[in-house]
């Protein structure tokens, strides 16, 4: 009979914890389906593949899926790279330089193209959940094609379907945690994604 007892209270425990993890694989598909749009802040930083900290950034993001995002770092020093729709352009203001990519080959395969999309992950990249803190529900996605610059991303969403954190494993072993403060569909301008070289600056590209 004891023995009766402990199948049972297993076999409820992996039942339990299978639809955890289909709740917790839901919340992932709903954020890239049903998330139209995210506003707020982020803080970033990179490690080198000794696991030392080489950079630290901050800034403001806003995206409208599909397709369309502008990343605004504030420090240390002031850059933004803004998706269109059709093209994307990264302006160094110290530099004074701006330089533009058609969207297809500026952001295909890469992490900004994961938040950009409107569809599930799972179109795109081998998705696994795992563990890795923080109270948050994380996921690992390794791209079905290779990408020549990230190896693999981790997602950890809060339990209300909010992306938290993002971490970034690349090709040369550098790791880029990111942490995000956003809302997510909430108003955005459309002018927010619309971007015109400032006079005098030099212009790198062309756009389509």
């Amino acid at each position: 009979m004891r023995n009766k007892f402990l199948v049972a209270a297993l076999l409820a425990a992996s039942i339990g914890q299978a639809a955890y993890a289909d709740t917790a694989r839901e919340r992932l598909d709903s954020f890239f389906t049903d998330v139209k749009s995210l506003k707020g802040s982020f803080t970033q930083q990179v490690f080198d593949k000794k696991g030392v900290v080489t950079q630290n950034s901050s800034g403001d993001l806003y995206l409208s899926r599909p397709g369309r995002f502008r990343w605004v770092y504030k420090k240390p020093e002031p850059q933004e790279m803004i998706g269109d729709g059709k093209n994307v352009w990264i302006y160094d203001k110290d530099l004074e330089q701006v330089t533009v990519k058609p969207v297809n080959q500026a952001v295909s395969n890469t992490p900004i193209a994961i938040l950009t999309r409107l569809d599930p992950p799972g179109s795109q990249f081998n998705v696994q959940e795992i563990q890795g803190g923080s109270g948050l529900d994380w996921h690992q996605l390794v791209p079905k094609q290779a990408s020549r610059d990230f190896k693999y991303i981790q997602l950890g969403l809060d339990t209300a379907g909010n992306l938290k954190r993002m971490v970034l494993f690349d090709q040369l072993g550098q790791r880029t945690e990111i942490t995000l403060n956003a809302q997510n569909n909430v108003p955005i301008s459309g002018s927010t994604f619309y971007f015109s070289p400032p006079r005098g600056v030099d212009v790198i590209g062309k756009p389509q």
